[in-house]
């Protein structure tokens, strides 16, 4: 008899969904046939995931022990409170779910020793690892149950590994937006900084400069593949939902890189002339973008209560400093117009104060490489982005014409089952 899963079912309203527990019956035998198959790129992207994670952390803590020994006191607060803070936040999400799982009957019960390693490694603030070497270990199981033909087992584990890797990318891209997206604002600022200064620039030790420099490019590519990630897992972890491509996911990728890159370097650029107006462009956002999406925009399926979605405004409008992430199914393109369009004021606003206050005579090189990287990386996004919604996003009416034989197959995109997932939406 086949084990029951559970399956989350969104309705047409924005606010509302509902558990189902999918049983044993005669269409089960049917329904495992469909299961596909955890392939390559699934190794791939969950590896490049915990890949940026772990560098993510290597850095930042290589940064703490040189501003320690250099006596940097302000640069060590601001890097250690990125780095704790996130690390705080994200294990007590992951202990919520790990609880919430372990009241699940249709989920099973972890043994004692699964436990203890969840625990030692959730004290250790590696939260987001342990959900993808999760993931990694129910797909990995789930491909020795199709090759010896078990597919009720293949079915099972593949669900369990679809709900690990949106949870994992979920948590990741809470820690992006509170460990690598600020981590990476600080070392591009000190950065412009210390070039400006130019006896200040020579007086620091060349490793510590290029530690800046990586720790703030993987930032930025962390941001990039954790929102790709978290896009792609949800729709993979929904039956009401088409599956994005490969190729769609390297369009993906390329589009919230540009993005990220764009967003970073301008308020980089005014935060290393005017620190206090960087601060108060930021707040001011964080409070308008939260009251809009309070007012109107964030009935999710994920909030039981008024409290909860003005909670869940408050968070997102936090993130939206630095992207978009739609709250709830259904049409993005005019909220997509609204943010681009507030970005571009406030991108250009801070362009103008680098280009009125800093010295162009100085640094030429610096001056005018600053401006054309920045204009140009947010034309490159909006390029990306109509890119993907017009030929690759799942739902595009010319993906057809795109769609190529790759690690991703038909197969895979077009029979994908159920899983249970805490991840809240996806437009």
């Amino acid at each position: 008899m086949a084990d029951d899963c559970t399956v989350v079912r969104f309705s047409n309203e924005s606010h509302s969904a509902r558990i189902e527990s999918l049983k044993s019956n005669d269409n089960g035998d049917k329904m495992s046939d469909s299961v596909p198959e955890f392939g390559l790129f699934y190794v791939l992207c969950i590896s490049l995931s915990i890949v940026t994670y772990v560098l993510d952390y290597i850095l930042a803590c290589w940064l703490l022990y040189y501003y320690s020994v250099n006596g940097q006191g302000l640069y060590l607060a601001l890097t250690l409170t990125f780095i704790v803070l996130p690390a705080i936040l994200m294990t007590a999400f992951s202990m919520r779910w790990y609880i919430v799982d372990h009241d699940d009957p249709s989920l099973g019960k972890p043994s004692v020793g699964k436990w203890v390693l969840r625990i030692i490694l959730l004290l250790l603030q590696l939260a987001p690892l342990l959900r993808y070497c999760d993931a990694l270990s129910y797909g990995l199981r789930s491909r020795v149950a199709a090759v010896s033909g078990n597919r009720q087992r293949q079915s099972k584990l593949y669900r369990r590994m679809l709900d690990e890797d949106s949870n994992g990318a979920l948590l990741r891209l809470f820690h992006c937006f509170l460990h690598a997206a600020p981590q990476a604002l600080v070392q591009l600022m000190i950065l412009l900084q210390n070039a400006s200064e130019e006896q200040a620039f020579t007086q620091m030790s060349l490793n510590v400069t290029v530690l800046q420099m990586w720790t703030a490019i993987c930032g930025v590519v962390s941001i990039a593949w954790s929102l790709t990630s978290y896009h792609r897992s949800v729709r993979y972890a929904r039956d009401d939902k088409e599956k994005v491509l490969w190729t769609g996911t390297v369009v993906a990728f390329c589009w919230h890189l540009t993005s990220a890159v764009s967003r970073l370097l301008a308020l980089a650029l005014l935060a290393s002339l005017r620190p206090v107006w960087m601060g108060a462009v930021c707040v001011l956002h964080w409070a308008v973008m939260g009251a809009w999406l309070a007012l109107g925009q964030a009935q999710t399926a994920v909030c039981a209560s008024r409290c909860e979605e003005v909670l869940l405004s408050t968070a997102l409008g936090l993130a939206y400093i630095l992207a978009f992430i739609a709250p709830r199914d259904g049409p993005t393109r005019y909220s997509y117009l609204a943010y681009y369009l507030v970005c571009f004021m406030e991108n250009t606003g801070a362009l103008v104060v680098w280009c009125v206050t800093y010295n162009s005579t100085a640094y030429p090189s610096l001056y005018y490489g600053a401006v054309v990287l920045q204009v140009s990386t947010f034309l490159l996004s909006l390029v990306f982005m109509f890119m993907y919604y017009r030929c690759f996003h799942p739902s595009a009416p010319h993906r057809k014409c795109l769609d190529t034989a790759g690690p991703s197959s038909s197969h895979t995109d077009k029979q994908m089952n159920a899983t249970y997932s805490k991840a809240f939406t996806h437009s």
